[in-house]
């Protein structure tokens, strides 16, 4: 009975077209994001989706936008499948089952603590508190990033040998993080990829690791968090499949741009969008 009562989204936007081209390029941006640079630049895309929503709809625009994320890691997984750093996923694993947990006990806080049912029907839900918490989260992650890039340049100068490495102590810290920013904000990104950059992995690498381990974190959050919070109502999963098509024009253009980067220019390239996404995150437009 809800199915046919679902009309054309957008149709509520005071601009159904711009909302229409807003969330269409959001979705080619995440494609190209995850395929040709293992995310990070895709953070972008989660206010321009959210924008396309309008105000106070912050909440239903990250449960529309998760199938998306998922569908675009997907085809990332299968563009670059068996180039993954297999003890990176190990290490990061422990962390972030933790944080996504600690994630959905913070949400379902904010949230006004509604009743823990696995459900697509829509809620009544203070999603108010989310978008601040939220905001609150990505600013203390915007100046982690900034700091990172510049750290980063003063280790080039002075320390060019020094790098991470891929162990539990590290991996469960960073992992922990990851989890608590992506399940909250879908902005975890920019933590991966400080972690994998420090290590000086190959571009293949990077992307195959990174592309991996947000295909599980995703998965797992839609099929627990967001539908047991009231996150991910039908109509989301509706909107979701009228802008799927896009998501392989994304991806595609993303490998076709990391097929053509040499090492150092993905290595600087990826660094800028470290600094261009802590920009975004701390001052947002």
């Amino acid at each position: 009975m809800h199915v046919l009562a679902i009309q054309l989204p957008f149709t509520e936007a005071a601009n159904p077209a711009l909302s229409w081209a807003m969330a269409a390029v959001a979705v080619v941006i995440i494609g190209v994001a995850k395929s040709g640079f293992g995310s990070g630049v895709g953070i972008v895309a989660v206010p321009l989706f959210a924008f396309a929503f309008g105000p106070g709809r912050a909440g239903e625009a990250m449960g529309a936008l998760l199938p998306l994320l998922i569908a675009a890691d997907a085809l990332s997984v299968y563009h670059h499948r068996g180039t993954w750093h297999t003890k990176n996923l190990r290490v990061l694993a422990p962390g972030s089952l933790v944080g996504i947990a600690l994630g959905a006990v913070v949400m379902w806080w904010l949230l006004g603590r509604p009743t823990v049912e696995w459900s697509l029907t829509p809620r009544d839900l203070n999603k108010a508190n989310l978008e601040s918490a939220g905001n609150h989260l990505s600013a203390a992650l915007g100046v982690i990033c900034l700091a990172y890039v510049i750290g980063e340049l003063v280790k080039r100068r002075f320390a060019p040998a020094l790098r991470l490495t891929a162990n539990y102590r590290t991996g469960t810290g960073v992992g922990l993080v990851a989890g608590v920013v992506t399940t909250i904000a879908h902005a975890a990104g920019p933590v991966i990829t400080i972690y994998l950059l420090g290590q000086h992995l190959g571009k293949q690498k990077f992307i195959g690791t990174a592309v991996v381990y947000f295909f599980a974190v995703n998965v797992l959050k839609q099929l627990t968090v967001y539908p047991a919070l009231g996150l991910t109502p039908y109509r989301s999963l509706w909107l979701g499949l009228w802008l799927l098509p896009l998501v392989p024009v994304g991806t595609c253009l993303g490998l076709w741009l990391h097929r053509r980067m040499s090492e150092h220019v993905f290595r600087t390239v990826i660094l800028a969008i470290v600094f261009l996404s802590g920009l975004k995150l701390v001052w947002p437009v």
